[in-house]
Formats: structure tokens, C-alpha cells, sequence
């Protein structure tokens, strides 16, 4: 992954989200921008990057409202949620990669990432499985460690990227996955 100049933009404006609807796209976003101001982090903030080419990225979010402080106090609801917006504009601002759906349960992951090629909707699919923390800095290598054991089930239908959003450093891990012929 490379570093970018400019932050990544958690805003449902943001191309990373166009075929996620605007209110789902949003409340992620939202999530994200409440668990980042809940940790007193200024905006924008370096996120410190794990198992990437460069060692930080930089967020920025809208301010989240009142309405949007009462609606996220469940904070590791929130930090799913979070999560979510951050893993999909990550992978967008450094591989190009747009949500193309949401998985269905069991599979093992939570989307499935595309690139926009053309006249063809999407190429070059990948699986996504995130998991946010809304602050436990010593728990990152483990949860990501748990969630890239979560996709072997699937390994054989496409690469796959593992992300762990730990809002409190900021702090976000990526794992990757190679297709496999078998399962581990």
C-alpha cells in the first residue's frame, strides 16, 4: 500500500461507498467520526498503519452532531460500524477498490471490493473482513490474527484483505490473503 498526500475522506461523498446506499454509507462514516472525537483526536488525525508500505495514513471525518454522540454511546457498536468506513476508504485510497456488495453471514468475511473497469461493472473482486476497537491498543494483533483464520473457509474464491480498526491510537491493521487451491 502507498501513502497518500491527502486524507482519507470518512464522508458518505467519499467514491469508496457510491454502491452502498447513502444512509448506510453514512452511518458508517458517522460511526468512524464519533469514535475518533469520543478519543479527543484533532482533525484530521495520523492513524498509525500496520502490515502496509507506509507507517500512516491520515483521516478526516465531519464532526459528529449531538443526535449523532446519542445515537452511537454503544461504543463497540459504534467502532464495527466505524470500522467499516475506515477499512472501505482505506483500501480505496490505496488500491482503487470500491465496496461492490455486502456478504451475506457465514461466509466469513463482511464485502466484497471491486475495481470500476469500463463498461464492465467490476473487476478484480476481493473479499473484506473488518472488526473496529473503540480502544484496546493490545488487542490489534490478536483480532486480526482471528479474522484472517475467519476467512480460510473461502480462500479458494478470491484475495482477501483482513482490517482492524482500533480508534484510540489510531491504529490500523491490514492482513492480506492470496487465493488458495485448498483450505487451511
Amino acid at each position: 500500500m502507498t501513502n497518500t498526500a491527502e486524507p482519507i475522506e470518512l464522508s458518505p461523498a467519499n467514491t469508496a461507498f457510491s454502491e452502498l446506499t447513502p444512509h448506510y454509507g453514512g452511518m458508517c462514516c458517522e460511526a468512524a467520526a464519533f469514535c475518533l472525537s469520543e478519543n479527543g483526536h484533532s482533525n484530521p488525525v495520523d492513524a498509525s498503519l500496520r502490515g502496509c508500505s507506509s507507517s500512516t495514513a491520515q483521516l478526516a471525518w465531519l464532526p459528529p452532531s449531538t443526535k449523532a454522540i446519542a445515537t452511537y454511546r454503544d461504543r463497540d457498536v459504534a467502532a464495527e460500524n466505524g470500522a467499516y468506513a475506515v477499512a472501505i476508504a482505506l483500501l480505496n485510497k490505496t488500491h482503487g477498490y470500491q465496496v461492490v456488495e455486502r456478504s451475506a453471514k457465514g461466509t466469513g468475511f463482511d464485502f466484497w471490493l471491486g475495481k470500476a473497469k469500463g463498461a464492465l461493472p467490476f473487476s478484480e473482486m476481493v473479499r473484506l473482513e473488518v472488526s473496529g476497537i473503540f480502544d484496546g491498543r493490545l488487542r490489534v494483533s490478536a483480532r486480526l490474527s482471528q479474522k484472517l483464520k475467519q476467512m480460510n473457509p473461502t480462500d479458494a474464491t478470491a484475495t482477501g484483505f483482513a482490517i482492524v480498526a482500533e480508534f484510540s491510537g489510531p491504529i490500523v491493521a491490514v492482513g492480506e490473503k492470496e487465493v488458495s487451491s485448498g483450505h487451511k
